[in-house]
C-alpha cells in the first residue's frame, strides 16, 4: 500500500454510516475553507478560528440542510491543517450530498486513517500515540479504554523517549572518545557506563515484558475451559456468565463444538471458550471432530481452566485431559486446576494452586474471577501505567533490550572495542525510534493507518 497524497484537501464522514439524529463530516487541507465556501451560505470569508456557526448547505440554489460549521486554522487543529467540521442531520442522503458537494469543490474522499496520518506527519502526534487513537476507538472495556487513553496522551512515548535520552548520552560519551585522535578525553568510566546501559536495558525489557498482559487488556483474555467429558465445564461457563449460555446434561458428550462467550471482569474483557470433553475413546466422527476443535482452542489459550469432577475419583480421561492441556497450551499460558461440583463432594485438602468451585452454589467463583485477571491488574495497577499493547512496540522494545544486553561483552579488557559498543547503542536507538515513528518506513505507516476507519 502506498501512502496517500497529503497535499490534497480531503473529506469524510466521521460518524458511523447509516441514519441517525446527527452526522459529522470533516474537511482538512489547504483548500478546506475554500471547498466549504463552495456550498455553505452565507459563504464564510475569513472565518474565525474555533467558532461554531449555523449555515445553510446549498446545492446551487437548492437547500440541502442547515449545518453547524466550525473552522479550525492550522496548525491549531487535529491534523495540523486548516480543518472544517460540519454537523448536519444524519440522513444518508444529506451526508452523501454534502460529500459530493465537497468533492465537486476541490476535495477528495479521505483514505482510511488519513486524518490521523496527517496529524502524525505534521507533528501533532507520534506514531505510538496515533496507534493508540485507533485502539481508543475500538476499546470496549474500561481497562482497554484506560490503556489506550494513557498511550494516546503520551504515556508510553514519554518512557521510550526517556530511555532514548539516556542512550544518546551514553553514545555521546563513546563518540567523543572515538573522535579523540589526540587522546584529550579522560578514560571512559566503564563500570558507571555499564550500569547506566543496564538500567536502560532493564527499562526497555520491563516495558516489553508487559505485552502479554497488555494484549489481554486490549483484545481480551482467552480462557479455554477444558477437561474430561461430564466434568462440569458447561455448567461452570453458565455460572461464570450468570446465564444459561451452554446446554447442560447429565449425559456425557453434550458439548460437541466450541462455544464462545465474553464477560467483563473488573474492567477487563475475558473471552471464554467451552470445549468438548477430551476422552481417549471417541464413539463417533462427531465426537472426534469436537475433540479436534477443543485441542485447537487449547493451542490459542492465554489461560486454561482444567476442570475435574471432585465428586468422583480421577479417571483415565481426567489424566488424559491434563496431559493434553499441558502439551497444547502455548508457552506462558496458565493452567488453573478446578475441582468442580464442590457441593457434591467432601471438603478434603485442596491441592496447591487449585480452586474448588460449585456452579450450583457459586462457591469459589468470585476467587476464580479475581485470579483470571490478576496478571492484568498487576501490570495495570491504577490505569495510569504505560502498557505495551502492540506487537510492533513489543518487537521494537525487545530488539532494543537485546542490543543493550550485548554491551557488557564489548566493555571488557584494557582496550574495549568502543566502536562495537557504539553500534549496539545505535541499534537500540533505531529500535526505539521505530516505536515513535521517527524511522518507520512507509510500509509500516501504511499498515498502521489502513486499520483506521475512514473518518479518523
Amino acid at each position: 500500500m502506498i501512502l496517500p497524497e497529503t497535499s490534497d484537501t480531503i473529506v469524510a464522514q466521521a460518524t458511523p454510516p447509516g441514519a441517525g439524529a446527527l452526522a459529522v463530516l470533516r474537511l482538512s487541507g489547504r483548500g478546506a475553507f475554500a471547498a466549504a465556501a463552495g456550498f455553505l451560505r452565507p459563504a464564510p470569508k475569513d472565518p474565525p478560528h474555533g467558532v461554531a456557526r449555523l449555515l445553510a448547505v446549498r446545492d446551487g440554489e437548492r437547500l440541502v440542510d442547515r449545518a453547524v460549521a466550525v473552522f479550525f486554522r492550522g496548525p491549531a487543529s487535529y491534523t495540523g491543517e486548516d480543518t472544517v467540521e460540519l454537523t448536519c442531520h444524519g440522513s444518508p442522503y444529506i451526508v452523501r450530498t454534502i460529500l459530493n458537494l465537497a468533492v465537486s469543490n476541490g476535495a477528495r474522499p479521505a483514505a482510511p486513517g488519513e486524518f490521523t496520518l496527517r496529524a502524525f506527519l505534521n507533528g501533532k502526534l507520534d506514531l505510538a500515540q496515533a496507534e493508540a487513537v485507533g485502539q481508543l476507538i475500538e476499546s470496549g472495556t474500561e481497562a482497554a479504554h484506560r490503556a489506550a487513553l494513557t498511550q494516546a496522551e503520551g504515556g508510553l512515548s514519554r518512557e521510550v523517549r526517556a530511555i532514548k535520552e539516556e542512550l544518546v548520552g551514553l553514545l555521546a560519551q563513546l563518540e567523543a572518545r572515538l573522535d579523540d585522535s589526540y587522546e584529550e578525553q579522560p578514560a571512559l568510566e566503564l563500570r558507571a557506563f555499564a550500569r547506566a546501559a543496564e538500567a536502560a536495558r532493564s527499562k526497555a525489557a520491563a516495558l516489553a515484558a508487559g505485552y502479554a498482559a497488555g494484549r489481554g487488556i486490549r483484545d481480551g483474555l482467552k480462557v479455554v475451559i477444558s477437561g474430561a467429558p461430564n466434568s462440569g465445564k458447561s455448567s461452570l461457563l453458565n455460572a461464570l456468565l450468570g446465564c444459561d449460555r451452554a446446554m447442560v446434561s447429565k449425559q456425557a458428550g453434550t458439548t460437541r463444538d466450541t462455544l464462545e462467550a465474553s464477560l467483563e471482569i473488573d474492567g477487563f474483557k475475558v473471552l471464554f471458550t467451552d470445549t468438548a470433553g477430551l476422552s481417549a475413546r471417541a464413539g463417533s466422527a462427531l465426537e472426534r471432530e469436537g475433540m479436534r476443535r477443543a485441542r485447537r482452542a487449547l493451542e490459542k489459550a492465554d489461560t486454561v481452566l482444567l476442570v475435574k469432577d471432585s465428586s468422583s475419583k480421577e479417571t483415565p480421561a481426567d489424566r488424559g485431559a491434563a496431559r493434553e492441556a499441558g502439551r497444547l497450551a502455548p508457552e506462558g499460558a496458565r493452567v488453573l486446576r478446578l475441582l468442580s461440583k464442590a457441593d457434591l463432594s467432601a471438603k478434603g485438602p485442596l491441592p496447591a494452586g487449585a480452586f474448588r468451585v460449585s456452579a450450583r452454589t457459586g462457591e469459589g467463583l468470585a476467587r476464580l474471577r479475581t485470579a483470571l485477571v490478576a496478571e492484568q491488574k498487576k501490570v495495570f495497577r491504577d490505569g495510569a501505567q504505560a502498557v505495551v499493547t502492540s506487537a510492533r512496540h513489543y518487537s521494537a522494545l525487545s530488539r532494543a533490550a537485546a542490543e543493550l544486553a550485548l554491551l557488557p561483552g564489548k566493555l571488557r579488557g584494557k582496550t574495549p572495542p568502543l566502536e562495537l559498543a557504539a553500534e549496539h547503542l545505535r541499534g537500540a536507538l533505531a529500535a526505539l525510534a521505530e516505536v515513535l515513528g521517527e524511522t518507520a518506513p512507509e510500509e509500516v505507516l501504511a499498515g498502521v493507518f489502513s486499520n483506521f476507519c475512514v473518518g479518523k
